[in-house]
């Protein structure tokens, strides 16, 4: 393959504090912020012609970057939203650059139902099909049609069917299979204008009226996320770092029969959904903090950062706690952010 040039928008050796809602720091060997097609094709062809790997980034809210970044890193900036009637449905495509929580708001004002519980989850359009992001019952997959994506391989678009992502609990291909071979450059929704709000789960409604509005349950899911979540521009945090763990009925029944008032969700007549704050919380760990790092203290599932500059007292304190959950509950905790960077041997 003939070695081509590197595009004058790519920069070398830059820092990553600023790209990460941790506020680590780490730098990447190569740097650009993609804001057209064009652009992203000119640095994947380079990169690839270089041998040179590449790491697509949003908004950083979702990652965990444990040390230096070797290659090319991209910020995904693509911006763009595209509105079509279809059928009973609203159908958007969004570039993949745009922030979510911007689009919930922008659905929300145009009287787009579908996504509305999903408000104020920071990051990325892009982002959210690789975690499947999910919040009061819903999940980005309920409303997805396609994503569009570019091949690693040969810069090529294309448009892949929902049906087709492997969608799971904050999982999917993207995150797993496909990770090394697409970048996500838009996504397709199905909005209704017609209002079958979901209102059951994790209490919702208990700060709503009768029939709420739609911009009302925005406004709730916003006061909600907001009174348990730290905002990272002034505490260094990643949302929820753990998964709500799965486990059998015979491990569920033996936590009950310990502790009464335990916090699950049936999912099948065989496994049931743990939440995790409720088992971090009682283990002792809520509003616990060391060498810069701790949990926050109004919402156990959220790590924190307090002013450490480097991942490894983070990394520390996430060993510590789920040996202590699996030591008192049997129960194996998995982390949620994505883990990007050299790890630090401890």
């Amino acid at each position: 393959m003939l070695t081509l040039s590197k595009p004058n928008f790519i920069q070398e050796s830059v820092p990553l504090k600023p790209h990460n809602s941790f506020r680590f720091q780490a730098t990447a060997g190569y740097f650009a912020i993609i804001d057209r097609l064009e652009s992203l094709e000119l640095a994947l062809k380079w990169a690839n012609s270089n041998n040179i790997s590449i790491t697509m980034l949003g908004e950083g809210s979702n990652l965990l970057i444990t040390g230096d970044i070797d290659g090319l890193v991209l910020i995904n900036r693509l911006q763009g939203i595209e509105i079509e009637e279809v059928g009973d449905q609203v159908q958007l495509k969004v570039s993949a650059g745009e922030n979510w929580h911007q689009l919930v708001s922008f659905t929300v004002e145009k009287g787009l139902a579908g996504i509305e519980n999903l408000a104020l989850i920071p990051g990325s359009v892009g982002a959210s099909p690789v975690q499947n992001i999910g919040a009061y019952g819903v999940e980005v997959k309920d409303v997805l049609v396609s994503v569009q994506v570019m091949d690693r391989q040969d810069a090529s678009l294309s448009w892949i069917e929902a049906k087709d992502c492997g969608f799971a609990y904050r999982d999917s291909h993207f995150k797993g299979a496909w990770s090394e071979r697409y970048f996500i450059t838009a996504v397709c929704l199905a909005l209704s204008r017609q209002h079958e709000l979901k209102l059951s789960y994790g209490g919702l409604a208990k700060g709503l009226p009768n029939d709420p509005s739609l911009q009302q349950v925005f406004d709730e899911v916003c006061a909600v996320r907001a009174a348990k979540l730290p905002d990272p521009k002034v505490i260094g945090n990643a949302g929820s770092f753990f998964k709500n763990p799965i486990v059998s009925n015979n491990l569920y029944q033996k936590i009950l029969d310990e502790h009464p008032d335990v916090v699950a969700f049936s999912i099948d007549d065989s496994n049931w959904k743990l939440a995790a704050a409720w088992l971090i919380d009682k283990a002792g760990w809520k509003g616990f903090s060391r060498d810069g790092v701790g949990v926050y203290e109004k919402q156990a599932l959220c790590l924190v950062n307090h002013g450490a500059d480097q991942a490894e007292c983070l990394l520390r304190l996430e060993r510590d706690l789920k040996s202590d959950i699996k030591l008192k509950f049997g129960v194996i905790l998995e982390r949620e952010p994505v883990q990007l960077g050299c790890l630090p041997s401890f």
